[in-house]
C-alpha cells in the first residue's frame, strides 16, 4: 500500500512540472526501503503511479539506489502493459541502468522493436537504445540490431539518430 502522503503528492501532478515526483524522490532517497516503495506506486492505481512512479524510479536509479535482481523482469512487465508515453520512456531510460536479466532478453527485445515504431520520437529514441543494450549482452541479437540501426540512420528523425549514434552498442560495431 502506497503511503497517502505519497499518493496526494502524486495527485497534485499536473502534467508538466515533476516537482511533486522530485519531492517524493527526495523523500525517498533516504529510506532503505525506497525500492520497495517505489515499486508500490508503480504497482499501485493512484493517479499518476505510473508516470509518477517511473520517473522517480529512473531518478533513483540515477543517484545510486541499488536494484534487486527482479527489476529487469518487472521493468519488462511494465513496458509490455504500458500504456502512458512517459512513463514507457521512463522504463526505457533505465535499460541503461539496471543489469537486464538474461531470461528478459527476448521479451524485452521484442517489445523495444514495437516501441522503435511509436509515434513518440523519444519513445522510439530509447527503444533503439534498449535493442543496443540487449545486443551487447547477448550476441543472438547484434546482427539483426545493427541493420536496424543502419536502416534507421537513414529514415529517423534527427533526435532518433542521435540515440543512435551515441549508443555503446553503436560505438562498439563501428564499420
Amino acid at each position: 500500500m502506497v503511503d497517502e502522503s505519497i499518493v496526494k503528492t502524486l495527485g497534485s501532478y499536473d502534467g508538466k512540472r515533476v516537482a511533486p515526483f522530485r519531492a517524493i524522490t527526495d523523500q525517498l532517497a533516504i529510506r532503505p526501503d525506497a525500492l520497495e516503495v517505489v515499486i508500490s506506486i508503480i504497482e499501485s492505481d493512484s493517479p499518476h503511479s505510473h508516470v509518477g512512479g517511473t520517473w522517480i524510479l529512473k531518478r533513483l536509479l540515477e543517484l545510486g539506489l541499488e536494484p534487486d535482481d527482479t527489476l529487469s523482469i518487472r521493468v519488462t512487465q511494465w513496458l509490455e502493459k504500458c500504456s502512458e508515453k512517459d512513463a514507457r520512456l521512463h522504463l526505457l531510460q533505465t535499460i541503461d541502468i539496471i543489469e537486464i536479466q538474461k531470461e528478459c532478453h527476448k521479451q524485452l527485445y521484442e517489445i523495444a522493436r514495437a516501441l522503435t515504431k511509436d509515434k513518440n520520437t523519444l519513445v522510439r529514441a530509447w527503444a533503439y537504445n534498449a535493442l543496443g543494450v540487449i545486443a551487447l549482452q547477448n550476441s543472438t541479437y547484434q546482427t539483426k540490431t545493427l541493420a536496424q540501426f543502419h536502416k534507421a540512420l537513414e529514415t529517423e528523425s534527427p533526435a532518433v539518430k542521435a540515440r543512435i549514434r551515441n549508443s555503446e552498442y553503436l560505438a562498439k560495431n563501428r564499420d
